[in-house]
């Protein structure tokens, strides 16, 4: 038994040790918006071509690098059923391929992220 406590304490240990302290601003304002209405923007929280095309490069950065992102503009947009497509354009060749995210126009909710071949 004792083994046990051990092991689980050198194995969980250093996930407990890892958590940093929150701010307790954000604490407060937790507390806060539990009771409050949430805001929604009668055209959604995406409402033209130039706010999804500034959430998909936020999205494509983390994902795909900044040198991708900055390689595949200009960006190509649509918006159909609620749904706006942000893709990239394919310079050369056309080997490879380029970013494409969908985002839900009324919740700015990821609906699909990928690359095109």
């Amino acid at each position: 038994m004792y083994l046990k406590v051990a092991l689980a304490s050198v194995l969980f240990f250093p996930v407990a040790a890892t958590q940093v302290a929150e701010d307790p601003l954000v604490t407060f304002t937790r507390r806060e918006i539990a009771t409050t209405q949430s805001y929604h923007p009668s055209a959604g929280y995406v409402p033209d071509r130039e706010t999804a095309i500034a959430i998909a490069v936020a999205i494509f950065k983390p994902v795909y690098g900044e040198a991708e992102v900055n390689s595949s503009k200009p960006w190509h947009v649509g918006l159909k059923d609620g749904v706006w497509t942000v893709v990239g354009t394919i310079h050369g060749s056309g080997d490879g391929g380029t970013p494409v995210v969908q985002l839900d126009k009324k919740t700015g909710a990821v609906r699909f992220l990928g690359h095109t071949q």
